[in-house]
């Protein structure tokens, strides 16, 4: 794990792959691109096996592709084996509270932090050089919640400024779903909490982030001029198809 990854997350602009179909052919076509800065797999809404998600991530950790992990609600337990096994971060969805938070960072953190147990995995050498790995781990992991529901604004501030977060991931769908208008990014409820998520990272220099879902790739600048630094870019499916409409329009 290195702590450049977390500082250039924090301060750069960082642009991510999002993994939900697991085809490594794809992906290192994704890779040789040299367009993206991380990987994300997406733990939540794919189908994606434990078997398929560790070939994943042997694939990426060759190649040094920084790889990061998303989670959900109903297994974010599961943090600590992937940690393990070789993954540089993690993404959690719909974080509701810094409560939340808290139960969450309990999987991610070892003691005197969180709860988590000592595994001899990937990541320390199978314990050859774990000291090494729990003396670099809390400056070297990546952690990031997103924000999905209209939750108070006291709330997203009190995680962004929780030292062990990275900044906050804004899920456009849900969020839009929260705020009874889905699909639609233009609302002014919306767009108040893009604000205040721009405010939060200037105030404690952390990641914005908003997960870019317009299939009009043109588009993507505006988001770029309006603050947000860690842009995942649509679906692995989602290039796909655009590319496959593309052709058959011709």
């Amino acid at each position: 794990m290195n702590s450049k990854l977390k500082n250039k997350i924090r301060k750069k602009l960082v642009t991510s792959f999002w993994i939900t179909n697991p085809n490594n052919q794809n992906i290192e076509i994704a890779k040789d691109s040299k367009f993206f800065d991380v990987f994300v797999i997406d733990n939540e809404h794919s189908l994606i096996s434990t078997e398929e998600i560790r070939s994943i991530i042997l694939f990426l950790n060759a190649n040094r592709v920084p790889v990061l992990m998303r989670f959900a609600k109903f297994n974010f337990h599961e943090i600590p084996k992937y940690l393990d096994f070789g993954i540089d971060g993690v993404i959690v969805a719909d974080v509701k509270s810094y409560l939340e938070l808290k139960k969450i960072k309990k999987n991610i953190f070892y003691r005197n932090i969180g709860e988590r147990g000592v595994g001899l995995g990937r990541m320390n050498m199978h314990g050859d050089t774990f000291s090494e790995y729990l003396k670099n781990f809390k400056k070297s992991i990546v952690f990031l919640p997103m924000i999905e529901s209209n939750i108070k604004l006291t709330e997203i501030e009190n995680i962004f400024k929780d030292s062990e977060v990275d900044g906050c991931l804004i899920g456009p769908y849900d969020l839009s779903m929260s705020l009874n208008s889905p699909g639609n990014f233009n609302t002014k409820d919306f767009k108040n909490l893009e604000n205040f998520i721009i405010k939060m990272k200037k105030k404690y220099k952390k990641a914005a982030g908003l997960h870019f879902m317009n299939k009009d790739i043109s588009k993507l600048n505006s988001f770029k001029k309006k603050g947000f630094n860690f842009i995942p870019i649509l679906t692995d499916t989602q290039f796909f198809k655009i590319g496959l409409n593309q052709l058959s329009k011709k």
